[in-house]
């Protein structure tokens, strides 16, 4: 039979020489070259669980030890043993115990009485895979979390039949003023400011998860400020819901009606330059190019008239081209 090449590290925490000489036989049966540690005693075992030179891949535990036995045993091995799956060897008469120990933490348990090559090879290699999966899992809901209390942006997540927030970070506990327990019992309408916009939001929330609109938000003070939502649907313990991201943008707002009114402003010096001042300015040209109709035996009449006329036209110009740019402004540019 093939023999797995890879090395195992395996603690085997047993008190009765002769199932531990069963369990080696049957560990190098399947084991190129498994490196196996013997404790006889829960002491000793958190003596080898000490050193920190030793990384186990797996500890096969006797649930009967002199110094530790039952779920006092299995309690402590799990505190001590961290992320090291710990699979139970019991006796038929200890089977019920050893299935509630799967409850307190053991990754499986095995009857010694059924032990086999194979079966004590494949329960080995399942629970090291387990627990290198639910490692990866937890890690992976860690950097979520992290990501989520961590954001400098408030993030709030909703129920989407009640509307009723079911998580915040600190970042919106910090903007809106709200402590996590008095977010808890608010909905997300309870902070938009505007009903138009509270109606907005319920309206879309079967249809559109990607809003990126900007609205108004309150804060418990009372304070108004604009915010744009971004928000995406996912599943929450079997249950949908929303994530939203809320962005600050009073100042780009302010920034906007500013130039709003500048832009105005802009348009009513466009409409002085090109209803009042130009009007007077027509009547000067009109009464010049009489002037140039008639002539005058003066040459230097003559000429002061000619300059006046270009004056004139060349001012006409400047006031029509400042009129063309100022209609042309828009927000934005």
């Amino acid at each position: 039979m093939l023999r797995d090449k890879k090395t195992y590290d395996i603690l085997v925490v047993e008190d009765n020489p002769g199932d531990f000489t069963i369990l080696e036989d049957l560990l190098i049966d399947r084991l190129f070259k498994p490196v196996i540690d013997h404790a006889k005693t829960f002491k000793a075992a958190s003596v080898f669980l000490k050193d920190l030179t030793m990384q186990y891949d797996v500890i096969l535990l006797d649930l009967s030890l002199p110094d530790k036995n039952g779920v006092a045993l299995v309690q402590e091995m799990l505190h001590i043993s961290g992320n090291i799956p710990v699979i139970v060897l019991t006796g038929y008469t200890d089977v019920t115990f050893s299935i509630k120990s799967i409850s307190l933490g053991v990754e499986d348990y095995l009857l010694k009485e059924d032990l086999s090559p194979d079966l004590l090879y494949r329960t080995i290699v399942y629970a090291i895979q387990r627990k290198k999966s639910v490692k990866e899992l937890e890690e992976s809901e860690k950097r979520y979390s992290d990501l989520f209390q961590f954001s400098p942006e408030p993030v709030m997540v909703y129920d989407m039949s009640s509307l009723k927030f079911l998580s915040v970070n600190k970042a919106a506990i910090e903007k809106y003023g709200y402590s996590e327990l008095e977010f808890l019992n608010l909905t997300m309408t309870d902070i938009i400011a505007d009903n138009t916009d509270a109606d907005l939001i319920t309206a879309s929330i079967f249809r559109d998860f990607k809003l990126g609109v900007n609205i108004r938000h309150r804060k418990k003070n009372g304070e108004l400020f604009y915010v744009a939502i971004h928000s995406s649907m996912l599943q929450l313990n079997n249950q949908p819901v929303t994530i939203v991201n809320a962005s600050d943008i009073s100042q780009t707002v302010e920034y906007l009606k500013a130039i709003e009114a500048y832009t105005v402003k802009l348009k009513e010096i466009a409409w002085t330059q090109s209803h009042i001042v130009r009007a007077p300015l027509s009547r000067m040209m009109g009464i010049v190019n009489v002037l140039k109709q008639i002539g005058t035996s003066n040459p230097e009449f003559n000429e002061w008239v000619i300059h006046f006329d270009n004056s004139a036209k060349e001012l006409d110009n400047i006031i029509l081209d400042i009129t063309r740019k100022t209609e042309a402004v828009k927000i934005g540019d």
